[in-house]
């Protein structure tokens, strides 16, 4: 029993993490690693040219110093893509910041003439302020602050006087940190965007979604409470839809969601926000008055009613909506009052024949 119910919990845990989150963290942590790694390379050969020609030791014993700690983190980032990716494995926020810190130690186990790959040592720092969790960051800013004091120690006593202050040793150590921790920032910041406009956005329609929704009515309604700015939103429901889905099949019911979206998404303007709200229903919240947000309801009822839908090569359909309005008011103390009211407004459009306005 015990097993069982442990095997549950992981479960658990792994769908915590959508699919979106999983990818995100997935590409970041992959992308990461192959920076790295590539600029490692090109930093080591720099090196490589620079102690052979300076006469630091035979060509083919310092290949192997310059090259073992890159070739470890090729293996590393191998076997990354294999265990995490391909075997579906937990990816947690303890899981990656491990992976990152080894992946710092070893780039600084590879610095043995200068003190400057130190400033690496900040990515694992960077990576727990993405996650958000603020003993994370407390944590990783200890263990940073220890590799760079062992690092430091560790160059003290490994290298001699004439490489720690090499000018172009130096340099080139700063201008890889300065390249590796830019480009890893930009990978984050792109997939970080990429998970906000995957969690506002549905999927189907492209347009915003239930959550998005809410968040915009709400934000609306405390800016209305501080200027009593006309303030309405509409509600959109295909006529006998589950007919549609029962008769033509689901691939074609999408196909008549994705008309009327294309509809809103036209009708929108500056002044508008439009969400697939669940199902076949669709909102528009409107700086509008009253006047103008039943004109627009009823041009997007009229337009949907127009639009002839292929089914196949000789035949084609039209569908009707209902919509409901309502406009905001200082009896609204929240934004589900207000939303409730363009639902009723619905429901009365629904009730007294479909393919309607009601407000």
């Amino acid at each position: 029993m015990g097993t069982k119910d442990n095997k549950k919990k992981k479960q658990q845990v792994i769908l915590l993490l959508s699919q979106e989150k999983w990818n995100t963290r997935y590409d970041i942590l992959h992308h990461s690693l192959w920076i790295i790694v590539k600029c490692l390379f090109l930093l080591d050969i720099l090196w490589f040219c620079i102690f052979v020609t300076d006469g630091y030791a035979a060509w083919t014993e310092m290949l192997w110093k310059i090259a073992a700690v890159p070739l470890v983190l090729v293996v590393l980032a191998v076997a990354f893509d294999i265990f995490i990716s391909k075997r579906r494995m937990l990816l947690n926020d303890y899981i990656m910041l491990m992976i990152l810190n080894t992946v710092v130690l070893l780039v600084m186990a590879d610095d043995q003439w200068t003190h400057s790959l130190q400033v690496i040592c900040i990515l694992p720092v960077i990576f727990g302020m993405i996650l958000g969790r603020l003993e994370i960051i407390y944590v990783q800013v200890v263990i940073s602050a220890v590799m760079v004091v062992i690092h430091f120690i560790y160059v003290e006593m490994c290298s001699g006087p004439p490489w720690k202050d090499h000018i172009l040793l130096n340099f080139s150590g700063m201008m890889f940190n300065v390249i590796v921790v830019a480009r890893i920032i930009i990978q984050i910041r792109k997939y970080t965007q990429m998970l906000d406009t995957q969690t506002t956005i549905d999927s189907l329609t492209r347009l915003h979604n239930h959550e998005a929704f809410y968040e915009e009515l709400n934000r609306k309604m405390a800016e209305y409470r501080q200027t009593k700015e006309p303030l309405s939103i509409l509600i959109a429901d295909i006529d006998n839809f589950k007919k549609v889905n029962d008769t033509y099949g689901h691939a074609y019911g999408d196909k008549v969601l994705k008309v009327l979206a294309d509809i809103f998404a036209e009708e929108s303007s500056t002044r508008c926000f439009v969400a697939r709200y669940g199902g076949e229903e669709f909102a528009m919240i409107m700086d509008m008055n009253q006047d103008d947000a039943v004109t627009k309801a009823q041009r997007i009822r009229r337009r949907f009613e127009q639009q002839q839908i292929p089914i196949d090569a000789d035949t084609a359909k039209s569908f009707t909506v209902s919509v409901g309005v309502a406009c905001c008011c200082s009896d609204y103390m929240t934004s589900s009052q207000f939303f409730e009211k363009a639902d009723e407004a619905l429901y009365k459009a629904k009730a007294s024949g479909k393919n309607r306005v009601c407000l």
